[in-house]
């Protein structure tokens, strides 16, 4: 499935939605400069191709929010094919050396590891054209959890969903980190900023702040 480009400031996002976990797969570009970026490549890679070759855009760059299988499924592949150097932070390494075992379990066929050209971190800036997205640490999910912070808009992964948060029971995961890094490095953040999702709906910041059962102040699970 594929979803609509959304103009959110001088930004243009376009979704992808792929593989049997519903992943989303994101393409951010500046369209005067025409540069993009892929974010979680998560398979079916054609759609990339097709949408960045319709849209006569540059990729400058294929990053991950994080290292879970579905979110770098496609990540090795679409290096091989566009040659881009791929980018994850380096604490969730560990999760690519699993990509074999993992993929198994679940009856894919072999995924291959995804080689980290460099590792991203906080403080980080990648530039579109005249356009700048910010890199966000959010561990907690996994240690290496990453969000892309531009103007108007998120791209959080599994960090934070419409309702709930990321999952913290699987290896690296840490639950009170998860809490602290939503709270510290997201709800401090407009409360209309749009939150762009790993999976499901997007949502905003004032949404999950009033709405969010993890998030409600007073609440046991809420830092």
């Amino acid at each position: 499935m594929s979803l609509s480009v959304l103009e959110v400031g001088d930004m243009n996002i376009h979704c992808f939605t792929v593989g049997p976990f519903l992943e989303h797969t994101y393409i951010v570009s500046d369209p005067e400069s025409k540069e993009a970026i892929v974010i979680d490549p998560g398979g079916e890679n054609e759609k990339i191709l097709k949408y960045l070759k319709e849209k006569e855009l540059h990729l400058k760059g294929i990053y991950s929010t994080h290292g879970h299988i579905d979110h770098v499924a496609g990540a090795y592949e679409l290096h091989q094919l566009t040659q881009i150097p791929y980018r994850l932070n380096v604490k969730d390494k560990f999760l690519l050396d699993e990509l074999p075992t993992i993929s198994a379990y679940f009856g894919f066929s072999d995924i291959k590891i995804p080689v980290i050209h460099s590792t991203i971190e906080e403080g980080e800036t990648i530039e579109l054209g005249k356009q700048k997205i910010n890199v966000i640490a959010t561990p907690g999910h996994t240690p290496g959890g990453l969000c892309y912070f531009t103007e108007g808009n998120i791209l959080v992964g599994d960090t934070l969903f419409q309702g709930s948060i990321g999952r913290t029971d699987l290896p690296g995961g840490n639950h009170e980190e998860l809490l602290q890094s939503i709270k510290t490095k997201l709800l401090t953040l407009d409360d209309k900023l749009t939150v762009f999702c790993g999976h499901g709906p997007k949502t905003t910041i004032g949404r999950e702040k009033e709405f969010n059962p993890f998030l409600i102040k007073g609440h046991s699970r809420f830092l």
